[in-house]
């Protein structure tokens, strides 16, 4: 079994798989990132891998995490010299396994804090990416504002704490180099959030005009919060994948990824070379994200949630099982996705009918073994721009209302067999009373006529009578 190293690339290379080679020693990093979930190594660090191929960038990113991580994941990653390996899948069975060298060095703020505010205040760093989740940002979505309530943020509210929210570690690390440089940086968000730089800046800038506001006039002048969006399929490494990458590959690597075969990534255009390079390696690079982020985010994200539910419901536990599932493939293709069509702006160089045959081809990756649960999971999070605001603003609207009623019945927490049910959700609780009254859950979710609460009331009844099944095959043939 060959595990990950310097020295132990030439003999990687010799089994047929890709490795980098692009110098790795005395790095400068003028990219940092917070956040070394599998998303990240699966998207962001395959277009910085690429750059220093190319020649193009040449001293990788210096990878931060915030919360508690294993402790065998990071020990493993410096003790492979910071190496991972990425096995991409395609819906047809091919595969392509190649070891990744993009980053440089790693810390995390609950073992070496004084690092991590170091690095992030460093004027050598330009660009700070982010892959926190939507719940990491502690962002009230339904006042569009910072959760000022939020255990985190009160937390760094108190000039006696350190601070552990992205949002007050950014803050702080501002603040530094206010005081010391002054020199100026972009922050990106990465994450499927709508206009995720807009909600960004805003929840700095509120952060800052309270705890700091001496440095608010300064940031609004020299740092940019651009918008993005991101696409690429990564489930969480499983132990099922990190065998299968011993079986197949004589590798050993927990900190490898699977992920799909495709990848995108949209950037708001920001003026400097951090950014920009990266059109050179297939990103790009626009004047208006908006309309690639509604397209991604309520076709993609909100076909996630909307399939996991009823998948689930029916005794499905894999994405690819789900969506294969002719019922299922017949509401999310014909019903979900025509109706949220209706919600979107023209989007340059996409043909939307290929892209909507295009996400069911990338969801039916059996390869992948992505799961239903992880799609299920954050469920308030996601919803509500995903699914709750483009039923509000078209006219034919019934798919999505039975999406709603799916997850509703979902977050009962059992089956109609009675088998408990995971729900994983930070509001999970208020979810779960909400759900006792329809017209109470719907009002909680920012829906308020009448005739809409009472179709969501007619759905969940008969789901909760007749099943899934049932409803699906009464819905698709009225």
């Amino acid at each position: 079994m060959l595990t990950l190293s310097t020295n132990n690339l030439e003999k990687l290379e010799s089994m047929s798989i890709k490795v980098p080679h692009y110098n790795r020693k005395n790095l400068k990093p003028a990219l940092a990132h917070i956040g070394l979930g599998a998303f990240h190594r699966a998207h962001f660090l395959s277009y910085v891998d690429e750059l220093m191929e190319r020649g193009i960038y040449k001293d990788g990113v210096y990878e931060i995490d915030l919360i508690e991580t294993k402790e065998e994941f990071y020990t493993t990653l410096k003790k492979q010299d910071y190496l991972y390996t990425v096995l991409e899948k395609d819906p047809f069975g091919g595969e392509n396994l190649s070891v990744r060298g993009g980053i440089s060095n790693y810390a995390n703020l609950t073992i070496d804090p004084t690092t991590v505010f170091e690095v992030l205040s460093s004027p050598d760093i330009k660009l700070i990416t982010l892959t926190v989740t939507e719940k990491g940002y502690c962002y009230d979505s339904e006042n569009h504002k910072l959760d000022l309530n939020h255990p985190a943020i009160i937390n760094d509210l108190d000039s006696n704490n350190l601070p552990h929210s992205v949002i007050g570690v950014l803050a702080k690390s501002l603040l530094t180099r206010f005081n010391t440089t002054k020199a100026p940086v972009t922050i990106m968000s990465c994450d499927n959030v709508p206009e995720n730089g807009n909600m960004l800046r805003n929840c700095i800038y509120e952060f800052i005009s309270i705890k700091y506001p001496q440095i608010l006039d300064w940031v609004k002048e020299n740092i940019n919060f651009p918008n993005t969006m991101v696409d690429r399929i990564t489930p969480a490494t499983s132990s099922q994948d990190i065998k299968e990458l011993e079986d197949k590959y004589n590798v050993s690597d927990i900190c490898g990824v699977h992920c799909e075969d495709f990848k995108t990534w949209v950037i708001e255009d920001i003026k400097i070379n951090e950014v920009q390079m990266f059109k050179e390696v297939g990103a790009l690079v626009v004047d208006s994200v908006l309309p690639y982020e509604l397209m991604k985010i309520r076709l993609l994200n909100g076909a996630h949630s909307a399939l996991s539910y009823p998948s689930y419901l029916l005794g499905h536990r894999d994405v690819d099982e789900g969506i294969t599932d002719p019922l299922i493939k017949d509401f999310i293709r014909n019903n979900y996705m025509s109706e949220i069509t209706k919600s979107l702006q023209p989007v340059k160089g996409v043909n939307l009918d290929e892209y909507k045959d295009q996400l069911i081809d990338r969801f039916s990756n059996k390869y992948i073994k992505d799961k239903l649960l992880r799609l299920a999971s954050d469920g308030s999070k996601k919803i509500s721009n995903a699914i709750v605001k483009p039923l509000l603003e078209v006219k034919e609207n019934d798919a999505l209302i039975l999406s709603l009623a799916f997850w509703a019945v979902f977050l009962k927490g059992f089956d109609r067999e009675g088998n408990i049910i995971p729900i994983e959700d930070p509001n999970a609780e208020i979810l779960q009373e909400k759900i006792k009254d329809d017209t109470s859950f719907m009002n909680y979710l920012g829906i308020i006529d009448p005739s809409i609460i009472k179709k969501f009331s007619v759905f969940k009844l008969q789901i909760e009578k007749a099943g899934v099944k049932a409803t699906l095959e009464s819905f698709l043939n009225k």
